[in-house]
C-alpha cells in the first residue's frame, strides 16, 4: 500500500531464528533473553531460599536440641518457592548459562542485606557470641 499511495518500498527478508540444534528444544525461543533489572529480584528470592536451605540445616544439625519438624517445614517451603522459580532460571540460563555477572552480583547484595536486616530485626538467642558458655 505505502509503494502504491506514497511511493515508499519496503524490504525486509525473513531469518529462521532456530539453529540446527534449537529444532529438537520445544523452549528455544526462551533462551533468547536480555538483560534488564527486573532479574535481580528474582535472583535474589533464588538465592535467599537456597542459603535459607543451608543455613537451617546447619543451625539444626548442629543444634543442642534439633528441631527436625521445623526444618524439614522450611526447606518445604525453599523448595515450593524454588520449583516455582525454575522456569525462570531456566529461561535466564538457557542451554549456555550466559548471564550477566553484574545479575550475579546485584542478586548477592541485595541478598545480604536482606539477611542484616533480618538479624538486625530478629537477633539469634545466644547474641554473647560465647558460644554457649556463659561464665
Amino acid at each position: 500500500m505505502l509503494k502504491v499511495i506514497a511511493g515508499i518500498e519496503i524490504s525486509f527478508t525473513l531469518t529462521s531464528k532456530a539453529s540446527g540444534e534449537d529444532e529438537d528444544d520445544i523452549f528455544a525461543d526462551l533462551y533468547i533473553v536480555k538483560w534488564t533489572g527486573l532479574f535481580i529480584m528474582p535472583l535474589t528470592i533464588i538465592i535467599v531460599n537456597l542459603v535459607a536451605i543451608v543455613i537451617g540445616a546447619s543451625r539444626t544439625i548442629y543444634s543442642v536440641i534439633p528441631q527436625w519438624g521445623k526444618l524439614m517445614g522450611g526447606i518445604f517451603f525453599s523448595l515450593w518457592v524454588l520449583t516455582h522459580m525454575y522456569p525462570f532460571a531456566k529461561g535466564l540460563m538457557g542451554r549456555r548459562g550466559k548471564v550477566p555477572t553484574i545479575v550475579y552480583v546485584w542478586s548477592g547484595l541485595v541478598s545480604i542485606t536482606v539477611s542484616l536486616l533480618w538479624i538486625t530485626i530478629s537477633p539469634p538467642d545466644d547474641v554473647s557470641g560465647s558460644g554457649g558458655i556463659s561464665v
